[in-house]
């Protein structure tokens, strides 16, 4: 038998939007208790979180919470 293939995977298959949790910056989201240690691999929207107060991509480290800039629009 082959492997079990998970949900998220089967989402993705049939065109369901990925849900990411919104918060405004680290401080929220820890504050919420999603903390970096107790989420790893997860990701995150942050309104205001990137530098310059900027939306951006937050993702677990296992640690610390990462940055990914959100960049130009998608062509």
């Amino acid at each position: 038998m082959g492997k079990e293939i998970p949900r998220s995977f089967e989402k993705l298959r049939s065109g369901e939007q990925i849900q990411v949790s919104p918060f405004v910056n680290v401080a929220a989201a820890v504050a919420a208790g999603v903390t970096a240690a107790k989420f790893p691999r997860r990701i995150i929207y942050l309104s205001a979180g990137g530098t310059g107060a900027v939306p951006c991509l937050g993702f677990s480290d296992g640690t610390n919470w990462k940055q990914v800039a959100i960049g130009a629009n998608a062509i």
